[in-house]
């Protein structure tokens, strides 16, 4: 008797329409109040430095210490609560390459409803995942005289647009950045710069750079949990990597891990070895072909394999998880 297929097709579309991703998760029920304000548009409005002094009281209200690092920092323009401040910030407004920057920020990011629905959603991500960590509260962008491209406080999170322009931009191109730090100048990153920034602040703190392996994890805990906050980004942004970056992590995995255990740095302390390995460069000194910052790569490896063979830890046990030992175990990426 010949069975009919309806009922094995029913099934096969029941598990082929169910992921297994435990980060593809649905958001659509997460409430987040989150406030945008572009403080360039109205700092380039202004027609005189009175009209600057007025508005500097407006934006110290809404911006707080994030307005006040960003005077002071970036602009070098003294106190937001020098009497001469409003001068100061004209100068900054009327000066030729700063209005020739507002002009490309606000051809580039004409509208930034796109950049608010990704990171309103990043954020919703973050808070389905870890409830009861701290959320920003506003994100106010700026031009940061090319000085910074994101940094948060404990309740905003500030976006230089300018360090976003694109690696072809009139302006970045002449400016004195290396390649390697241009061509991730781009719009794309925007996102991850984001969520890193409000991690490292906020949530998983500072790197505690005690061994090799600790940063190892620190790093991958960093870029998985931006995993669960954008798991439909494409992988080699979340790192920070061009796709060609990425496919070269991808292919030489197994072979810098046997490097690293023949060279003897799973635990070294050395300074040297780990700023080549995890600080911005345009490649890792030492490895052949390869991108800076291999080492935090290897860590995300690390961090996804554990996370897949352990499928009942959640985002809150990982980070909280401070068994170094656990994660080292389970890595074999010779497997893959």
């Amino acid at each position: 008797m010949r069975c009919p297929l309806y009922p094995i097709i029913f099934v096969l579309l029941l598990i082929t329409g169910c992921s297994s991703d435990p980060l593809d998760v649905d958001v659509s029920d997460v409430e987040l109040d989150l406030e945008f304000e572009r403080f360039e548009q109205k700092m380039f409005k202004v027609a005189s430095a009175d009209e600057m002094s007025a508005l500097n009281k407006e934006l110290i209200d809404f911006g707080g210490e994030l307005y006040e690092f960003y005077v002071f920092e970036m602009l070098r323009s003294g106190s937001v609560y020098d009497d001469s401040i409003g001068t100061y910030l004209y100068y900054f407004v009327t000066d030729s390459s700063m209005k020739m920057a507002y002009e490309d920020i606000s051809a580039e990011f004409r509208s930034f409803e796109t950049e608010e629905e990704q990171i309103i959603d990043m954020f919703k991500h973050l808070k389905y995942h870890l409830p009861n960590v701290p959320l920003p509260e506003r994100v106010i962008t700026y031009n940061s005289a090319f000085n910074y491209g994101v940094i948060s406080t404990d309740s905003k999170i500030g976006i230089g647009l300018d360090m976003y322009l694109g690696q072809f931009n009139r302006i970045i191109k002449q400016l004195g950045f290396p390649v390697y730090m241009k061509e991730k100048m781009e719009k794309e990153y925007l996102p991850v710069d984001v969520a890193h920034s409000w991690l490292a602040t906020n949530i998983l703190g500072e790197n505690p750079d005690d061994t090799f392996l600790k940063s190892m994890i620190y790093y991958g805990k960093l870029c998985y949990v931006i995993d669960a906050m954008m798991p439909d980004l494409p992988d080699h942004l979340k790192v920070r990597y061009t796709e060609e970056e990425y496919d070269w992590a991808i292919a030489s995995e197994a072979n810098i891990w046997q490097y690293l255990k023949d060279m003897n740095w799973v635990y070294t302390t050395e300074m040297k070895v780990k700023l080549r390995f995890f600080e911005e460069a345009p490649t890792t000194v030492g490895i052949e072909g390869s991108p800076g910052r291999i080492g935090r790569f290897m860590g995300w490896q690390m961090i996804r394999q554990y996370m897949e063979k352990n499928e009942e830890v959640t985002v809150l046990d990982l980070i909280n998880e401070s068994n170094e030992s656990k994660f080292l175990k389970t890595y074999k990426p010779e497997d893959e």
